[in-house]
């Protein structure tokens, strides 16, 4: 039985045991001492938590240690080939706007990459599939004018100005190429009619070369040195010197500092942070990001799990 799967079932135990003891306690008219079942329960809690929160150190095949060889540059790599493609449509309704850096290979690494472009472009709605990046743009500009007529219609607004237009656009742009990864950034925009401000956001996903995985969270999320170089990257961000002053600019408790929403990502400067806009600080700020160099992080042994 997997790791996971004996988790699982430390939960469901823990589960059924509260639901026997509470139905026999009902059906035999049962009291305890005051303290003495809140005391069984928390105990048992506390093992099954316990059991379920054991961290589990990923084998050598499925992680990767950032260390400052990673960054092998661009110049010095194993080219990545793609074909690049840039689209703008504009209608009565609204105007699209597309980049794509798309991949011309079929190893893995590709396949990948085109996985996560197909997915930041169409998400799950159906597509054409194709090898030629004008088609795939094509295709998102005519989905997003399309998506942009049927809302108007529904609210019965029709043609808009202008300066009242809807817009949309995404760029997606191969930043990184080293020997062992490349790296993706995506970048997206969106306004719609009678909004106050438009809305956008950035993530990117680094990936390893020889099997395709994505590196994803870290093992250790926690740790001391990883939370360092992100307080020290948020303070430069705000324009800060000390945590005092950086604890102000933030909606959420420098002591309860989340990672971001997406994993960081491998850039020629080093290890890419990336929050959203709205999560831990107010709109005004924007969307903070920052990059912590590779040699920072070497001595900590910081490893990151590849995902698919």
């Amino acid at each position: 039985m997997q790791k996971k799967d004996r988790q699982d079932w430390r939960v469901i135990f823990f589960l059924y045991f509260c639901s026997i003891i509470s139905t026999s306690m009902r059906h035999h008219c049962i009291s305890l001492p005051p303290g003495l079942l809140t005391a069984i329960l928390s105990l048992c809690l506390s093992m099954t938590w316990a059991g379920c929160h054991t961290r589990q150190q990923p084998s050598a095949e499925d992680s990767l240690t950032v260390r400052h060889s990673s960054g092998t540059t661009t110049a010095t790599a194993a080219p990545f080939a793609t074909d690049s493609a840039r689209m703008k449509l504009t209608s009565p309704f609204g105007t699209a706007e597309v980049y794509i850096d798309y991949p011309t290979g079929n190893d893995a690494a590709s396949r990948e990459a085109k996985s996560f472009i197909h997915n930041q472009l169409f998400g799950r709605k159906p597509f054409r599939a194709s090898n030629h990046p004008d088609s795939l743009a094509k295709q998102y500009c005519e989905m997003i004018l399309t998506g942009f007529e049927q809302s108007l219609e529904q609210l019965r607004i029709g043609e808009v100005s202008q300066d009242e237009a809807p817009e949309e656009g995404t760029e997606l742009r191969l930043i990184y190429v080293s020997d062992q990864y490349i790296t993706y950034e995506s970048w997206h925009y969106s306004y719609f009619t009678g909004g106050g401000h438009g809305t956008y956001g950035t993530q990117g996903i680094t990936i390893r070369r020889s099997d395709g995985k994505r590196m994803t969270r870290p093992v250790n999320d926690d740790d001391d040195v990883l939370r360092r170089q992100m307080i020290r990257g948020l303070m430069a961000y705000f324009g800060v010197s000390d945590t005092a002053s950086l604890a102000h600019c933030l909606t959420v408790p420098l002591e309860l500092l989340p990672m971001p929403a997406h994993p960081p990502y491998l850039t020629a400067d080093g290890l890419r942070f990336q929050y959203e806009l709205y999560d831990i600080c107010p709109l005004d700020d924007g969307a903070p990001a920052f990059t912590i160099p590779l040699d920072s992080l070497s001595d900590g042994g910081q490893y990151f799990l590849t995902g698919r």
